[in-house]
């Protein structure tokens, strides 16, 4: 029912950050992008990838005091729960405050409220602006702790809320994520992690959504590889983050089934191997997912990263699916290059 698509863009991103005075810093992040070509009748880059134009994503002051780092502006920013996103041409961005502290031993403290967001794209083919999408009208607020003080232990947590939006009123919702990774002393690199995930919904009689997962990695030499499994309760959903970078699930897939997981009564599994050498890196993975009352879907992906020359690099990403849940139900395979030179 729809036609083959494929978009070229172009652009260019100028970075800037200044010395510290009296403590105080300045940094600046301009995006440009330009549209050189565009067969996409049926718009599936409209919010992605159809953007022409300039957006200044991160304009911030900063003050550093000790092991105290306070921003406000526009700025880029991850955690796992709320961040933005860099997989599509133009990284989003949020504006607001942000503070980090990591005064305790093997500790980092950082929270955040964030009254605007920038997409990828506008909607209607130009450049993205702020506004209270994914947000909000009222703005979200996070806190989010990460602790490595247990020997062979990294413990994260993190809590996130986002007001309703404009058009949906009374979803806002709040996230409440925690995980445990443990490294073993082996011939082989070998750790075993455990996640649990919450969403309180507040438009469904503060109805509640979960989610659970682990996972176990193996590496060695140059090899890597990975096993994971998530389940979601039958009852509701659960909100993966704010942002699109915010997927923390250990069985997400890499493009279209980026939620795919976190939807009610779904059981994922994931299987992924990847193997680097010199300047290359090669990957592949296969995530399936079983909700009830559907068909088994599945995303196969593999990958190439090449620098070809020092400062360039190239990338290749190529996925096939099968009875996707979500929007993008008619997609059955995605080809994604990239050539990106820095200077």
């Amino acid at each position: 029912t729809t036609e083959n698509a494929r978009i070229w863009v172009n652009g260019l991103t100028l970075s800037y950050k200044s010395d510290a005075f009296y403590r105080f810093g300045l940094g600046a992040t301009a995006q440009f992008a330009s549209v050189k070509s565009r067969q996409d009748k049926s718009d599936k880059y409209k919010s992605t990838m159809n953007a022409s134009g300039t957006v200044m994503s991160e304009l911030y002051l900063m003050y550093t005091y000790g092991k105290t780092v306070f921003k406000v502006g526009r700025q880029y920013f991850w955690t796992p729960v709320v961040g933005g996103s860099s997989l599509r041409f133009i990284k989003q961005s949020f504006e607001g405050y942000s503070l980090t502290n990591k005064d305790l031993p093997q500790t980092k403290i950082t929270a955040a409220f964030f009254p605007k967001f920038q997409e990828r794209t506008d909607g209607s083919g130009a450049a993205p602006d702020f506004g209270t999408t994914r947000v909000g009208v009222d703005g979200a607020t996070t806190v989010f702790v990460r602790n490595s003080s247990i020997h062979s232990l990294d413990l994260q947590f993190q809590y996130a809320q986002a007001t309703e939006s404009a058009t949906g009123l009374g979803n806002g919702h709040q996230i409440f994520y925690v995980d445990a990774n443990y490294e073993f002393s082996m011939e082989w690199n070998t750790s075993i992690t455990a996640q649990y995930m919450q969403t309180v919904y507040e438009q469904a009689g503060q109805d509640i959504g979960e989610a659970f997962g682990a996972k176990i990695a193996i590496k060695k030499n140059s090899w890597n590889l990975f096993v994971a499994y998530t389940s979601v309760g039958e009852e509701n959903s659960v909100k993966q983050g704010i942002g699109s970078g915010s997927v923390p699930l250990f069985t997400n897939g890499a493009t279209m089934n980026a939620w795919s997981a976190a939807l009610s009564g779904t059981k994922a599994s994931k299987i992924g191997l990847s193997y680097g050498i010199e300047d290359s890196v090669v990957e592949a993975s296969r995530v399936e997912y079983d909700r009830v009352g559907y068909s088994l879907s599945s995303e196969t992906n593999l990958s190439f990263s090449y620098e070809a020359i020092k400062n360039f690099v190239a990338q290749i990403q190529y996925s096939i699916f099968t009875n996707h849940y979500l929007y993008e139900a008619d997609i059955n395979s995605n080809l994604c290059t990239r050539l990106i030179y820095s200077f």
